[in-house]
């Protein structure tokens, strides 16, 4: 793997893992076109690392406030603002739930799937149905309740095919479930934790059985353009969900999927 390779690789992980236009799917695509792959364990886990690192600087203060909830809670702090926050602890526990199983269930069909550049190009173009949809959504302000995250969560399961966008999804879900445009997208990233963490914990007890697959320079190199990237492109995103925009990607992802049904073979 090139300088280069290593660079483009990064930013690809770090913009579409967070843009509703899905990093598996694109990563698939450009891997295709580059013919390199990072389909190596020791690859993937390091850049998923550091898109993990990118969410937990972004939301570091909400962050904080859910996951020591359950301590404060235990030591009987019992406010209003802990009481929301382990409330949300508990949605997040169970949204996370439908992901898992699937991910467990399927996971050697969802790893075939990986390998299939025109699969997904042709989920891309289910991800661009679920983002233009969006211009039908009527948020109404409300905060994520134990059933609107439920649903999420189902959307995020959806989301493991590659070509289908996680955040597009869930965001999308919360729109229609009436969240406010904030919490959707808020609550959309801090989901994604654990299921960021769980799968890197998994591929990583591979990837030290496995050993890296390319000189340190790539990991680093990849790992610290896929932070930078992702941090912006939360940043990017918080701006477009909050005005209404997000459907804008759902153009982009037709005509890539479009694009790559005509183009690759």
């Amino acid at each position: 793997m090139t300088f280069l390779d290593a660079l483009l690789l990064g930013l690809v992980q770090g913009l579409t893992e967070f843009l509703p236009v899905s990093s598996s799917g694109h990563l698939v695509l450009v891997e295709h076109l580059l013919g390199v792959s990072s389909n190596d364990i020791s690859f993937e886990v390091a850049t998923h690392f550091a898109t993990l690192l990118a969410v937990v600087a972004f939301f570091f203060p909400v962050l904080t406030r859910i996951f020591l909830s359950p301590i404060k809670i235990i030591v009987g702090i019992r406010d209003e603002m802990t009481t929301r926050d382990f409330s949300q602890f508990v949605i997040i526990c169970i949204a996370t739930i439908p992901a898992m199983v699937i991910g467990l269930l399927f996971k050697d069909q969802i790893e075939s799937a990986f390998s299939s550049a025109r699969m997904a190009s042709a989920m891309l173009l289910v991800t661009s149905a679920i983002l233009l949809s969006t211009l039908l959504a009527k948020p109404k302000g409300k905060h994520v309740t134990l059933k609107s995250g439920f649903l999420i969560g189902c959307a995020q399961a959806l989301a493991i095919l590659p070509g289908i966008s996680r955040s597009g999804s869930t965001i999308t879900a919360g729109l229609f479930s009436g969240v406010s445009r904030q919490e959707a997208f808020s609550f959309s990233f801090i989901l994604s934790m654990p299921a960021i963490i769980g799968a890197t914990l998994l591929t990583g007890i591979d990837a030290i059985e496995t050993g890296l697959s390319f000189g340190i320079s790539s990991y680093i190199i990849a790992m610290a353009v896929a932070f930078v990237s992702g941090y912006f492109a939360l940043l990017l995103l918080q701006k477009m969900v909050i005005s209404g925009k997000i459907y804008l990607f759902g153009i982009y992802t037709l005509i890539a999927g479009i694009l790559g049904i005509v183009f690759i073979k």
